[in-house]
């Protein structure tokens, strides 16, 4: 059974087709000190990580408000293009100042076909241009209590102090199934 205690385990060797860093062969000449901060995540873990999301419903459906489910205190944009090389220290920067401690692992996911990664965050802030050029990307790490997602149109969203309560929908839907029993007539919008 995989969870986030034991994700690491569910890592491939880095593939043979281009990834976010290039070649194969352009990822093999990265700094060894990167990359052993880099792991390429199978598909059990993207099947993990693709539910995960959804189930703490971490993103809305719009690109433009990714997160209009208001599961977070605070929502702040990046006023640059992350798209723009000259942006490329701004961008840095402005990582480097969420204040996540570099040596926490995060999870980088993708809307292309590439694999999910798990890094640091002080990799994920070296190759912020990389990972925000392929397409929209989310990341997070195993708290929720944060994410980062960028939209594939240049705009960067970073959501901090997750409020999200499950327990608050649960008792929406056990409302619901109460009524449904009550009136059997109802039409339960979950059903």
């Amino acid at each position: 059974m995989i969870d986030f205690s034991n994700i690491k385990n569910f890592t491939t060797p880095r593939p043979n087709q281009c990834s976010v860093f290039g070649t194969a062969a352009e990822f093999d000449a990265l700094p060894e000190t990167h990359k052993a901060q880099i792991f390429f995540l199978d598909t059990t873990a993207r099947k993990f990580l693709y539910e995960f999301i959804d189930h703490a419903c971490l993103l809305s459906d719009g690109g433009w408000a990714p997160f209009s489910y208001k599961n977070y205190k605070i929502i702040e944009q990046f006023e640059h293009a992350v798209d723009v090389q000259e942006n490329i220290p701004l961008l840095k920067k402005w990582m480097y100042n969420r204040g996540i401690p570099f040596g926490n692992y995060v999870f980088v996911l993708t809307d292309s076909n590439e694999q999910p990664l798990l890094m640091t965050w002080k990799m994920a802030i070296k190759y912020a241009f990389d990972l925000f050029l392929i397409g929209d990307t989310l990341i997070f790490d195993p708290t929720i209590n944060w994410a980062v997602y960028n939209y594939h149109e240049g705009k960067l969203f970073f959501a901090k102090d997750n409020i999200y309560d499950p327990s608050e929908m649960e008792r929406y839907v056990q409302e619901l199934n109460e009524r449904k029993k009550k009136y059997p007539q109802f039409r339960h919008p979950f059903l």
